[in-house]
């Protein structure tokens, strides 16, 4: 028993850190929902390695609604095993810029687990999007967006588990450089700090 307490002291002082080594990167969300998009992102997490991460977006029907999958790995490094990474949400058009309000605003919520080197952690993440979108020349356009989000963390190992709330900021741009197409960067800053940079791609006539 006494072993046991101790084991789940440790996991609570270790929470911060053992999330961050769990799948600790930026959503990768911009402020506008899409129909469909498929996503190719590399990350790089403090204390968590680097990694790469699919993203597939998808419309709902509802012209508001998008269902998100993501699924990769990272590698911690230090000998230690690589983390298998898959998650879903949810994400919700709350607005539309206009002159008056000039922010779209995407709420975005989701569920996530990754495994390996005897951790397993569950995170649910939500929060809401932010960004703008300015057209530049022909059908290049830049949408800076930050993201900030709650997530609530269960980390699990031999048999004893601890949770935590974090709280972290993406803040990132999408660059689309053609009209199906976009490169995008953002960095995660607050309890967890994170980078990615990734492509992503909208088949035509799907794009809104």
């Amino acid at each position: 028993m006494i072993r046991r307490i101790a084991l789940v002291s440790a996991l609570v002082l270790a929470a911060a850190p053992l999330g961050a080594q769990a799948y600790i990167y930026p959503a990768l969300q911009p402020s506008r929902i899409a129909d469909r998009e498929y996503n190719f992102a590399l990350i790089d997490g403090n204390g968590g390695g680097s990694g790469l991460v699919f993203q597939w977006r998808e419309g709902l029907g509802n012209p508001k609604l998008q269902f998100t999958l993501d699924a990769g790995f990272s590698d911690p490094g230090q000998n230690a095993d690589t983390r298998l990474l898959i998650g879903g949400g949810l994400a919700y058009q709350l607005t539309d810029a206009t002159s008056e309000m000039p922010f779209d605003i995407v709420l975005a919520g989701g569920l996530g687990l990754t495994t390996g080197n005897d951790i397993t952690t569950v995170r649910l993440p939500f929060g809401a999007v932010f960004g703008h979108r300015f057209p530049l020349d022909g059908t290049v356009a830049i949408t800076p967006f930050v993201h900030p989000r709650l997530s609530w963390d269960r980390i699990s190992t031999n048999g004893a588990s601890a949770s935590d709330t974090n709280l972290n900021v993406d803040i990132g741009a999408n660059f689309e450089f053609k009209p199906q197409m976009a490169v995008r960067v953002a960095a995660a800053l607050g309890d967890d700090d994170a980078v990615a940079v990734s492509f992503a791609w909208s088949p035509k006539g799907l794009r809104k």
